[in-house]
């Protein structure tokens, strides 16, 4: 197997994890919490945290939540993984806008790994504390847009780099 085809498989088993963590989130969408684990994740002090969590605990996916967090991490590893081997490829693999395309994307993918991990352990020890931390809320709000940022980074740069490649070995016929 290929650096490439490897990149790939992890990439694209970080994307099918994403769908499925965004399954897992969806209960805990409220009448009373609407943005869910949203929610949770820009909370930025204890008194939201505990509003939330009381929440989903009167509507019962209070456990949900905790499996809905976990599907987290698998998701972070597997695509900031992906998202980092895809750079590491292009950098050292590619000419010209592919160089760059992995440049770029492997400085996301690390920035998306610290920021994702660091945000999803917060939540999660604030959730099985079973009460918000004002100091954890606030570093889990902080990771919140840097996360955003690099995800989208790590989505769009890879499929740019696999068009460039995939177009560029198609004119060499390779």
């Amino acid at each position: 197997m290929t650096a490439r085809h490897r990149f790939v498989m992890v990439w694209l088993s970080g994307l099918i994890a994403f769908v499925i963590a965004v399954s897992l989130h969806m209960p805990l969408s409220l009448a009373s919490v609407p943005e869910g684990i949203v929610a949770h994740q820009t909370a930025g002090n204890a008194a939201r945290v505990d509003y939330i969590q009381r929440e989903w605990a009167f509507a019962g996916v209070y456990e949900s939540a905790m499996v809905a967090m976990i599907a987290d991490f698998f998701f972070i590893i597997l695509f900031g993984t992906g998202s980092l081997m895809a750079g590491l490829y292009y950098r050292s693999h590619g000419r010209g806008w592919l160089r760059t395309i992995g440049k770029v994307t492997a400085i996301a993918a690390v920035i998306f790994l610290a920021s994702d991990l660091t945000e999803t352990t917060m939540q999660i020890q604030q959730l099985r504390a079973g009460q918000g931390n004002d100091e954890m809320a606030a570093l889990a709000k902080a990771m919140h847009y840097p996360k955003l940022v690099t995800w989208i980074i790590c989505f769009i740069l890879p499929l740019n780099g696999l068009v460039i490649d995939w177009s560029g070995s198609r004119q060499t016929g390779a």
